[in-house]
């Protein structure tokens, strides 16, 4: 994965003194205080599945420096989206990075920490940033122990640091993506929340494993595995209202997560969410086109809760909403009589 490093730029500096943050509902105090203090400020936070996720974005009047404590147990995505003139982070008196546009790191926060970040002056700032437990680390560790438990071991030994100390990683287009499918999590319906998981594994195993994103490797060489991915296939979509996990199918069809996964593409040409997406959306489609289901009862049947989560979707898929097709059908019925 390629790393970049840069000159930290020069500049005057204020310093703003922040509370210390025990819980991911104390980061809204260190939010707070850059809205009052560091110009035009716009954020989005919250729950993806079981993980936190900020997206802010601000243009900085001067240049700050917000220095405070963290003692939040986690491993912390850093993603710098947009910036002139980057991004300076300081934890303790060891540990520094500077992070240009277009890079990311991935802070270990075990124990309590001072730190700073910096930014300049008439700067435009747009960051992503995603947390996960402790303890949903060290789930993920044993899970996947060939992948992860070196660094989780680090984690437990080392407490804080950076994966790459002074140096960022270029963020490579899969994870730009696979930001995005996160954020986008929601048009699963029931299905949001495995979803999630599914892709918050992904971007730790781009970050920490590139080399999972071999395809041309063949997974499915046995009509048998062909099989299986063909059960999986009827499994998600027998029950629009559960969406089994992908430990949960695994388990079921015999296989092993990693093999079901790229097995799955390699057979249908599209992973298994996209696949139950393009399902839900094409049964969405067939019920307003040829029945005379309320689009409340639509989108019940297709496994979503809520209303708005099932316009939004079917609008991605088909740029337009169910209700402006209900509409287009019932114009064309009327011009034909």
């Amino acid at each position: 994965m390629k790393v970049i490093k840069e000159q930290v730029p020069q500049g005057g500096n204020t310093k703003i003194e922040i509370p210390i943050m025990r819980t991911e509902a104390d980061i809204d105090k260190y939010y707070g205080y850059m809205k009052n203090k560091a110009g035009e400020f716009v954020i989005d936070a919250k729950l993806i599945g079981e993980y936190n996720y900020y997206s802010w974005r601000a243009q900085v009047k001067d240049d700050y420096t917000f220095e405070g404590k963290m003692a939040i147990p986690s491993v912390r995505f850093y993603f710098l989206i947009r910036s002139r003139r980057g991004v300076y982070v300081e934890v303790g008196k060891a540990m520094n990075n500077y992070a240009r546009a277009g890079a990311h790191n991935v802070f270990f926060c075990k124990e309590e920490c001072l730190g700073k970040d910096r930014f300049f002056k008439e700067d435009n700032v747009e960051v992503i940033t995603i947390a996960i437990s402790e303890a949903q680390f060290a789930e993920m560790a044993c899970k996947y122990p060939e992948t992860f438990i070196n660094i989780y071991q680090k984690f437990q030994k080392e407490g804080n640091f950076f994966l790459r100390s002074e140096q960022c990683f270029v963020t490579s287009f899969q994870m730009m993506n696979v930001l995005q499918q996160l954020k986008n999590s929601h048009l699963l319906g029931k299905g949001a929340k495995v979803y999630a998981d599914l892709k918050m594994l992904e971007l730790f195993l781009l970050q920490f494993q590139e080399e999972i994103a071999d395809h041309s490797y063949q997974y499915c060489k046995t009509h048998s595995d062909i099989d299986k991915i063909h059960e999986v296939s009827d499994r998600i979509i027998s029950d629009l209202q559960h969406t089994p996990s992908i430990s949960e199918l695994a388990r079921e069809v015999g296989l092993n997560e990693k093999k079901l996964c790229y097995g799955f593409k390699e057979v249908f040409g599209n992973t298994i969410f996209g696949y139950l997406y393009d399902y839900k959306m094409h049964l969405a489609q067939q019920l307003l086109l040829y029945t005379e289901k309320s689009i409340s009862e639509v989108a019940l049947q297709c496994g979503y809760e809520y209303l708005s989560h099932f316009s939004t979707a079917f609008k991605r898929k088909y740029g337009i909403t169910p209700q402006g097709m209900r509409e287009t059908i019932t114009n064309k019925s009327l011009l034909r009589k």
